[in-house]
């Protein structure tokens, strides 16, 4: 009988021990999560596409004919948008995954003013806060396309674009050209000077 309670009271302190054992850290754990595209790959299939199908669902298009206000009119025209839109949304959240580079191979600079990718790397590991607070804004903005593709709000869909362009021009400024030069407008008496008239434009 003595055998059984001692037996009884052993099994239940391991049970008590295992209970109070320290579980493994959630940090320590590895991250489901496993970026493979590049941020420079990430832009150019994915949110630069997704952006145009917002920027270009609503425009307005002047030729040598005339004026023509185009924006979705069709159910399907207005769910092409709306793909867009939530494409872009949910893309904002493949941006802040840790561990994506910049570039999938170094790259120079594109222009004067620009950073090679060496150099947007080390900025974005240096001001990773600043990076991740521009795709939450980037993913408000196009939560603001969709609320009013979904309203069928073609004037509210062009702001949404205005402010994701603002975003996207933001970020930008930021990270890839922060020394952007902005070439001084030709003055009156160059002979090179852009001649505008009457919606054409020469040389």
């Amino acid at each position: 009988m003595h055998r059984l309670r001692r037996l009884a009271l052993g099994l239940l302190g391991a049970l008590l021990s295992a209970c109070q054992a320290p579980q493994t850290p959630q940090a320590a754990l590895p991250s489901p999560q496993r970026p493979i595209a590049s941020l420079q790959e990430l832009m150019r299939a994915v949110i630069d596409p997704s952006a145009d199908g917002v920027w270009n669902a609503v425009e307005t298009v002047t030729t040598k004919t005339g004026t023509e206000e185009r924006q979705p009119r069709t159910p399907e025209e207005w769910i092409a948008a709306r793909d867009a839109a939530m494409t872009l949304v949910e893309a904002t959240n493949l941006l802040v995954i840790d561990g994506r580079r910049v570039g999938a191979q170094e790259f120079p600079a594109e222009a004067a003013g620009a950073l090679d990718s060496i150099h947007i790397q080390q900025l974005l590991d240096a001001r990773r806060p600043a990076f991740n607070a521009f795709a939450a804004g980037l993913r408000e903005a196009g939560i603001r396309a969709l609320a009013a593709i979904d309203a069928r709000d073609a004037a509210a869909l062009v702001r949404a674009g205005g402010d994701i362009d603002a975003v996207c021009e933001g970020c930008h400024l930021a990270f890839w050209y922060p020394n952007q030069v902005i070439p001084a407008f030709p003055s009156a008496d160059d002979p090179h000077r852009p001649i505008f008239r009457a919606g054409t434009l020469t040389h």
